[in-house]
């Protein structure tokens, strides 16, 4: 590389790093920088010059501010600051993501902006989890799976789960398990794969951290079965229970609808019944997890409808009363 495209190199590393919309060097900085860098030291019409090839050849985001000297600053990033700190602030309050991989990332969303203005993306933010899980295998397996997704091949794995040591220890004896993938989701602070099992054309969601030694087969996935509709799936599904999904009345207090339609979307047919209070029909799988959604409302959200599911969650909580 001659001395001149070194140069060109040496500018655009210094404007990236020290410059930012509220910071910027002036030629004389630039010039002083250069040098002790290493570099023959340039005159300031040649500075200026190859920061105006820069501008107006190669297209950089680089503003010029006239003066004695001129100042210049690298005000068009891929990214801007808000942006930066917004994606700081999901990966440091994932509970998916380990503290360690958390300040990994974090140090590289730094070079995408200056010095300056990377200080700004050391946030503390406030978090109700205090444990993060190690995330490192999981994030090569989601990768694996949606590879697997793109090129129609199956996959091949193990299930984990916990002792009552706290061990982690494989499930099913070990059993490996192989899998149709058509679809990997993002729910509740973790990754889930949808797919089949070889020999069964039931849909199954498999937690992507739960899954050991994932490996790509060479294998053509079966195709998804008739009338599969993943945004039923995706949407309608509060655990990985395999009840069947039906046509529920809810009786819903007036502020309750914000999380009707967090949970459901806008889609679901209602009706005004009092001032205070509005009934909603919704489909849902009718699990323990959809019962314990309802409990959580103290009374707020009541089931009404059909008789048998509200008979059942009745004995439910009889039962956990009763200790049973």
């Amino acid at each position: 590389m001659n001395d001149n495209r070194r140069k060109l190199t040496g500018i655009l590393k210094l404007l990236y790093e020290n410059t930012d919309a509220e910071h910027s060097m002036d030629t004389y900085q630039i010039m002083d920088a250069l040098e002790s860098m290493g570099y023959t030291r340039p005159d300031r019409k040649t500075i200026d010059a190859n920061i105006k090839f820069l501008i107006q050849d190669l297209k950089f985001g680089i503003l010029k501010e006239k003066g004695k000297p001129n100042r210049y600053k690298w005000v068009n990033r891929e990214f801007d600051i808000a942006e930066l700190k917004m994606l700081a602030d999901a990966v440091h309050s994932s509970r998916f993501i380990s503290h360690r991989k958390s300040r990994e990332i974090i140090t590289k969303l730094k070079d995408l902006t200056s010095v300056h203005q990377a200080s700004s993306l050391n946030r503390e933010m406030y978090t109700r989890y205090n444990f993060k899980h190690d995330s490192s295998e999981a994030l090569k397996t989601a990768d694996i799976i949606n590879d697997a997704i793109k090129k129609r091949l199956r996959v091949r794995f193990q299930l984990t789960c916990y002792n009552m040591n706290k061990d982690e220890v494989l499930q099913d004896d070990g059993k490996v398990y192989e899998v149709s993938p058509y679809a990997l989701i993002w729910h509740n602070e973790n990754y889930y794969m949808l797919g089949s099992v070889v020999g069964s054309s039931d849909i199954k969601f498999f937690r992507v951290d739960h899954m050991k030694a994932a490996e790509q087969t060479h294998t053509e996935s079966a195709p998804a079965p008739s009338g599969f509709d993943l945004n039923n799936h995706s949407t309608y599904i509060f655990d990985m229970s395999e009840f069947k999904t039906q046509e529920v009345i809810l009786s819903c207090k007036a502020h309750t609808m914000g999380d009707l339609i967090d949970r459901f979307g806008r889609d679901f047919h209602t009706e005004q019944v009092s001032e205070d209070r509005f009934n909603a029909k919704v489909e849902v799988d009718c699990s323990k997890a959809f019962f314990a959604w309802v409990f959580g409302f103290n009374g707020d959200v009541r089931i009404e409808e059909p008789a048998d599911v509200r008979r059942d969650y009745e004995e439910m909580l009889r039962r956990q009363l009763r200790g049973e």
